[in-house]
């Protein structure tokens, strides 16, 4: 499924400038004041992410939320330890409303009382959310999904299988995601079902059958790197053939620039990188917290910032353009085309500290 053939010159500012129209489109007439009326003059803090996609937040997506609800919405932005942080601090008395997160997040915040249950009734576009993207049993929602593969330099044929990387030809020509990140995870489920011959569904339980494996591929790996933007810097000047697990948001805004980098699809799968969106308990105006909640999942905010995220949302009927497409796992039909899958972060999340130690423990021998 290599896109490397198509060199699409698409940029940042030309996904924001296509969104120039979504204020206009999302503010109503005087009786949708009226509708909202109880939310005048009210104020709410959350916590979005940093970098470019917070700041499309702030100029794209509140103005017209604010007009609507005649409200005030504080953006500060962060990462999701940090959110947890936060919440962590002020749960005795909340002040934040909703906080991005990624999913790996969503059972930790649950399991401490950090976060509350979805007013389905306050959120009408959940009728549109594909159910694999409701969150902790309603506890949270997503906001947009990457792809998480190898890249590679588009010079070479890419790996079709996981399997593939312990061979020979890959010798110090692979970058492999250090322990510290997230998608390390990734690298360990899919080792283990190479060792199981089992999906990744199943093979995520048995990750202690794959340690051995995983130390037989220790002749390939170059380095681990904790700087994905890096590595997939490093790989399209031909340092090293192929690096990851990394997420697609990482790697294909260099690839429809033309930088010769491209995502490879294995054939055991393809795991999902998942930015959410939770309610924080007890915080304050929670209506208000959900409205904005319910904002982020309306076609007519995803579809801008899919386009300007290359990200796939996680709701039905957002009408994308066609160079969009190209990059993202949407429709639903593509998730599963691609065996698009998200782990058991309750599970992993038990064991990772342990298997982030033994990671270490085989690559810095």
């Amino acid at each position: 499924m290599s896109t490397s053939k198509t060199k699409l010159r698409l940029s940042r500012r030309r996904f924001i400038q296509g969104a120039t129209g979504l204020t206009a489109a999302v503010v109503a007439a005087p009786v949708f004041y009226v509708k909202n009326g109880w939310a005048a003059g009210k104020q709410i803090q959350m916590g979005i992410w940093g970098g470019a996609q917070g700041e499309f937040i702030k100029k794209k997506v509140l103005p017209g939320f604010e007009n609507d609800f005649d409200c005030k919405v504080l953006a500060e932005e962060g990462s999701t330890l940090g959110q947890i942080s936060k919440m962590r601090a002020t749960k005795s008395n909340p002040s934040y409303s909703v906080m991005f997160v990624d999913d790996l997040a969503i059972p930790i915040c649950k399991a401490e009382g950090l976060i509350a249950p979805l007013p389905k009734d306050k959120m009408p576009n959940l009728a549109n959310l594909y159910p694999r993207f409701l969150q902790g049993d309603g506890y949270g929602t997503a906001l947009g999904i990457s792809s998480g593969g190898m890249f590679y330099n588009t010079s070479i044929t890419p790996p079709a299988s996981f399997a593939e990387l312990w061979d020979p030809k890959w010798k110090q020509r692979i970058k492999l995601c250090s322990a510290k990140n997230t998608p390390s995870m990734f690298f360990l489920i899919a080792a283990a079902s190479v060792v199981t011959g089992k999906p990744f569904g199943e093979a995520q339980y048995e990750i202690e059958k794959a340690w051995d494996k995983i130390a037989e591929i220790k002749p390939n790996i170059q380095n681990l790197y904790d700087s994905g933007i890096q590595a997939v810097n490093e790989v399209a000047q031909g340092q090293a053939d192929v690096g990851g697990i990394e997420y697609s948001k990482y790697v294909y805004p260099y690839t429809v620039k033309g930088v010769p980098i491209d995502l490879a699809f294995m054939k055991e799968g393809t795991f999902a990188g998942i930015n959410s969106q939770v309610l924080v308990k007890d915080g304050p105006d929670m209506d208000l917290g959900a409205a904005f909640m319910d904002r982020m999942i309306d076609p007519k905010v995803q579809k801008p910032l899919a386009e300007f995220a290359l990200i796939a949302p996680p709701v039905a009927g957002v009408d994308l353009s066609k160079d969009t497409l190209k990059y993202v796992a949407y429709p639903e039909t593509k998730m599963d085309e691609l065996g698009l899958f998200s782990p058991d972060w309750g599970f992993i999340n038990k064991n990772r500290s342990a298997w982030t130690e033994k990671m270490n423990q085989i690559f810095a021998a």
